[in-house]
């Protein structure tokens, strides 16, 4: 596995968000799952935050590449949680994880044959 770390926040004090780290990535046709999540926004469907924080406990806050980006564009932050990247045989291809507000942690499979993380 590759590990990338990325601080959340530059030296000139702006916040780095779910989408900056999303550019670690090419497209691809992962199945991206929101494992847990703390953060604020706007959410896929306009559903309220009760209503994602259901879908996240389910297990079915689920995206292709297009809605990952999506659902990254509409948040104005990350605080905690994970996301698990997986290929159509359920192997995990990517885990990002957003840590406290202070840094995420990128874990790439590096037999998916994605430059991702460990060439940024």
């Amino acid at each position: 596995m590759l590990v990338e770390t990325i601080p959340m926040w530059t030296d000139q004090r702006t916040m780095v968000n779910l989408r900056d780290v999303l550019t670690r990535f090419q497209p691809n046709d992962w199945r991206w799952r929101v494992e847990e999540f703390e953060g604020a926004g706007r959410f896929p469907g306009g559903v309220t935050w009760a209503e994602f924080d259901a879908n996240v406990e389910a297990g079915a806050a689920v995206f292709d590449w297009d809605g990952i980006q999506q659902f990254a564009d509409g948040l104005d932050q990350m605080i905690d949680g994970r996301i698990v990247a997986t290929d159509a045989n359920g192997a995990i291809m990517a885990t990002i994880e957003a840590l406290d507000s202070t840094e995420y942690e990128i874990v790439v499979n590096p037999v998916s044959g994605q430059p991702a993380a460990a060439t940024h």
